[in-house]
């Protein structure tokens, strides 16, 4: 088997990013903030050749798809790409939810092993799960070629702890993934390697 490529890259910043408010499998559009990121990172790409593109189904991965190919190339959506399903708490501001459930979403935040999510909503183990498929799938079908992986930030922590092998509780400890940040990985020889986690080289000297 050839040496893959895979570029995992968080969606721009959204309304609701900005608002403070949870998104999980609702949406929000790109904030023009959002937009501007995407189109540096589509320039900063411009000279690499990818032979795929694949997006989660939300909006605002699609979005950002859209922009980093131009509408050039054909976006493959994957609903195991979505973000972590967040039941009751979608659409609303973390500050209430802090003030109504304050004991789950710290659990949430800062003892992931113990998070307990509602009916509605995904544990991170599902999430690592369906990840882990979805990457399987790409190794079989893309042999010896790199592809772009439009996707969420829970998403891709999610993917990192099943690469690693890592126990759930390290869920926020594998890297800051800002919008429109950069995690790339190789697989090689049935290997799967993180070559960097949340790189923003197209955001440097940004403002």
């Amino acid at each position: 088997m050839n040496k893959i490529e895979i570029f995992l890259i968080r969606h721009g910043e959204t309304e609701w990013n900005a608002e403070g408010r949870l998104q999980g499998w609702l949406d929000s559009n790109l904030t023009p903030t959002g937009r501007l990121h995407a189109e540096k990172l589509r320039d900063f790409l411009a000279q690499e050749t990818f032979h795929a593109v694949y997006s989660s189904p939300s909006q605002r991965a699609l979005q950002t798809a859209n922009i980093l190919t131009n509408q050039k190339m054909n976006i493959i959506q994957d609903k195991r790409l979505q973000e972590i399903r967040l039941g009751n708490w979608q659409g609303r501001l973390i500050e209430e939810i802090l003030q109504n459930d304050s004991k789950r979403y710290l659990h949430y935040t800062e003892s992931p092993e113990l998070y307990d999510p509602d009916p509605e909503s995904e544990r991170f183990e599902q999430v690592s799960k369906r990840m882990g498929e979805f990457l399987h799938n790409c190794v079989q079908k893309h042999d010896g070629e790199r592809i772009v992986v439009v996707t969420h930030g829970v998403a891709i922590r999610a993917l990192l702890v099943a690469i690693r092998q890592l126990p759930i509780q390290e869920i926020w400890n594998t890297g800051e993934i800002i919008g429109t940040s950069l995690t790339k990985l190789i697989v090689e020889n049935g290997v799967v390697m993180p070559v960097f986690i949340g790189k923003t080289p197209h955001l440097e000297n940004s403002h």
